[in-house]
């Protein structure tokens, strides 16, 4: 286990990157404690800043501070994750048909092939803990690409929320994601903004639809299915 106390960011800062990344990769599921000395203990570092740590993924809405079970990683209703999606779905469409009919710089497409590559390897190799953070890199990219400020900025304001929906399942999603991400570039490189929207929209729809069938497996006590849980993307490669 890495120690933190020797680095050189302020140690809030970097407890928060580990807690944020535990919950994000799945390592702390939804519903999950948060014990402090535990954490604590195993980055090396006194009891504030895991303290001050907390408040700040709580202010990011991944973690929930309670009086009776202490600190817990928030639970995404059925509601929200349906909101979460359809607002997603509609910013995303709005940046890819942008960026096919605009154009996009060579340098943005550069980085997109390049965190194409790397995610589809990591996902081929079976690194997981990967993949969440390339899958963002990728959909963080994708946003820049359309040269609108304000998509990139709301995309990433829901960007914590969407990675812990979608967390569930990491070890069985990794490989379609990484195959459609792909299609959706080829997309804007050929400036085809009808048929950008459409991988992106099948994209989003698949990755909802086997959310749903995890959702309603887990309430039923089960693993998800494989047809329900077919090779998607890690984290929040939705």
């Amino acid at each position: 286990m890495k120690t933190l106390g020797a680095a050189h960011r302020p140690l809030r800062e970097l407890v928060a990157d580990e807690l944020r990344q535990r919950i994000l990769d799945g390592r702390l599921p939804q519903g999950g404690r948060v014990i402090e000395d535990r954490l604590a203990e195993e980055l090396g570092v006194s009891r504030n800043p895991v303290r001050e740590a907390i408040r700040l993924v709580e202010s990011e809405g991944l973690v929930e501070v309670t009086p009776r079970r202490g600190v817990v990683v928030s639970v995404i209703s059925a509601e929200e994750a349906h909101d979460l999606i359809e607002v997603r779905a509609a910013l995303e469409v709005a940046a890819v048909r942008r960026a096919a009919n605009q154009g996009v710089a060579p340098a943005v497409l550069e980085e997109l092939a390049a965190i194409l590559a790397e995610g589809a390897a990591a996902a081929a190799a079976g690194q997981f803990e990967r993949l969440s953070m390339l899958n963002t890199r990728f959909h963080d990219e994708l946003a820049r690409g359309s040269g609108n400020g304000a998509l990139v900025e709301a995309l990433r304001s829901l960007q914590n929320r969407l990675q812990l929906l979608f967390t569930a399942g990491v070890h069985r999603r990794s490989g379609k994601a990484w195959e459609e991400h792909g299609r959706i570039l080829d997309a804007i490189r050929a400036g085809d903004a009808d048929w950008a929207e459409a991988e992106t929209r099948a994209h989003i729809s698949g990755a909802a639809s086997r959310y749903e069938n995890n959702r309603a497996a887990a309430a039923d006590g089960a693993a998800p299915s494989d047809a329900a849980a077919t090779p998607d993307g890690a984290g929040a490669q939705a």
